[in-house]
């Protein structure tokens, strides 16, 4: 199993600007991380990959996770993360903080929903997302609209 993190926004103007290295550095991390549970194989297989679509809403408070869809041609389970979106007025590297620990959260969670051990990624978050943060790659650069 592998674990891969994309991103699609649905909302006009609501996107967090986490760039591709972010996505491929993530999805490695995680993998690294996590095996996939017994409850995750009888449910699908070892050689499914899972998939966390990152997404935001304006009008939300509290994350909302959506699936899992099941794409067995692909074999891929997905799942789909809304974080709330609102605009920040803090520096650059600090404004993404609590979306990346929010992020974290609800990917614990939906781990821990599948059987999986999650001790690896709970003990690790907090270093991983400041990594995220120190890292300028991780954010893409942002254009001004016209």
């Amino acid at each position: 199993m592998k674990i891969f993190v994309g991103q699609i926004y649905i909302e006009p103007g609501v996107a967090y600007p986490f760039s591709h290295h972010f996505q491929i550095w993530i999805s490695e991390e995680l993998t690294k991380r996590i095996r996939p549970s017994t409850k995750f194989i009888n449910a699908y297989s070892d050689d499914y990959n899972l998939i966390f679509n990152l997404s935001a809403k304006s009008k939300i408070l509290e994350p909302e996770i959506k699936g899992p869809t099941v794409f067995k041609d692909d074999k891929d389970v997905e799942f789909t993360i809304f974080l709330p979106y609102e605009i920040f007025e803090l520096p650059e590297k600090d404004e993404y903080e609590q979306p990346l620990i929010l992020l974290f959260s609800c990917i614990v969670q939906v781990l821990q929903s599948l059987g999986m051990d999650v001790s690896r990624l709970e003990r690790d978050a907090a270093s991983l997302i400041k990594q995220a943060r120190s890292d300028p790659s991780m954010i893409a650069v942002r254009k001004p609209l016209s």
